[in-house]
């Protein structure tokens, strides 16, 4: 890549004049092009490029979209129309031929589409949208984030764990037998221990249970009051009608009233539910894994409730796993591209 180019906002290159890294006019209509997507709650990503693009280097085309993806969240219509929105920016940012898109690969990460019943709705209405089926590969979002993490020709042979924790928490493990496993991941009303909007739920009772009396006022009680409300009313008026999101908003007060590194005083409610949380994210790494037969050779975390608790995690985790955590190598949209490429170099062969 040229030294008087620069990344964008959405991590396309472009030269000094301009123009998308990898928008070559050679290019022929024998290109076989291969679509990435992040389909995410909140916004969704893709990724573009042909089949024989390197993979460590930045999409030919790239772009992301406010937009939900989610089909539980918004519906089938509205995330599809998402997804297929960022894919056709993405598709002309990398100069791919117009009106081609049924003939690229394309793999698509969304939460919730574990089974072929759940997978239909949306496959049937982005097929409406312009997409080939027979080249359409839509996998739930947990394994395009394992495989934008620790991609198979990075990190070596072995099995491959990854603990995501934001909003929501789920763990899953590719084993070196390819065996997969998913362990978590069912939402904050039943489960999602140790994510954000657990964080944020548990925050909110402990503000109530100072404010009853039924324990001393600390920090973390004061920051959240601050933050929803200083009565009982006014707190369980927001909680009513809070989605998880807005709950993960106040696990960053959790964090801040059980850390002593500024020299405050540690609030004991605060540390004992970031004990709690580090210790069921530590439980779902270690499940996953023990799907496999072997102990995985990369684990890696993700989200920003996984990164805050890394050293928590580090100290609970067997010694194996401790070894073989890593940082992610890729986001999302990335391991979204691999797959559709993968799938692409499969159907050359």
């Amino acid at each position: 890549m040229s030294g008087t180019g620069s990344m964008s906002g959405d991590g396309s290159m472009t030269d000094a004049d301009g123009r998308v890294d990898g928008d070559d006019g050679g290019r022929t209509r024998d290109t076989v092009w291969v679509v990435g997507v992040d389909g995410g709650g909140t916004r969704g990503r893709a990724w573009v490029a042909p089949a024989e693009h390197d993979p460590l280097q930045a999409p030919a085309g790239a772009a992301k979209r406010d937009e939900a993806c989610n089909p539980y969240g918004v519906g089938v219509e509205r995330a599809a129309a998402a997804i297929l929105a960022v894919i056709d920016e993405a598709w002309r940012a990398a100069g791919a031929p117009p009106g081609e898109v049924s003939l690229a690969h394309v793999c698509v990460g969304v939460a919730g589409v574990e089974t072929s019943q759940e997978r239909e709705p949306l496959i049937a209405s982005l097929v409406d949208g312009g997409l080939a089926r027979e080249r359409l590969t839509l996998v739930g979002d947990p394994w395009v984030a394992l495989e934008g993490a620790l991609p198979v020709d990075l990190v070596g042979p072995g099995g491959r764990v990854l603990l995501v924790s934001g909003t929501g928490c789920v763990a899953v493990a590719l084993c070196d037998d390819g065996r997969r496993r998913r362990v978590g991941g069912w939402g904050s009303r039943v489960g999602d221990e140790g994510s954000g909007a657990w964080l944020g739920i548990e925050a909110v009772r402990a503000a109530l249970r100072a404010l009853d009396g039924r324990d001393p006022p600390g920090s973390l009680a004061t920051s959240v009051q601050a933050a929803w409300g200083a009565t009982p009313e006014a707190l369980v008026g927001r909680a009513r009608d809070a989605t998880p999101a807005d709950f993960a908003t106040l696990a960053p007060l959790v964090a801040s009233a059980s850390d002593a590194s500024d020299g405050s005083d540690v609030d004991p409610v605060a540390a004992a539910l970031r004990g709690r949380a580090a210790a069921y994210l530590a439980e779902l790494i270690v499940t996953a894994a023990a799907g496999c037969e072997r102990d995985p050779a990369a684990v890696a975390l993700a989200g920003g409730v996984a990164m805050a608790l890394e050293a928590d995690l580090r100290s609970l985790l067997p010694a194996p796993l401790a070894a073989a955590l890593r940082a992610p190598l890729g986001p999302p949209v990335a391991g979204a591209w691999r797959l559709a490429r993968a799938n692409a170099l499969a159907g050359a062969r």
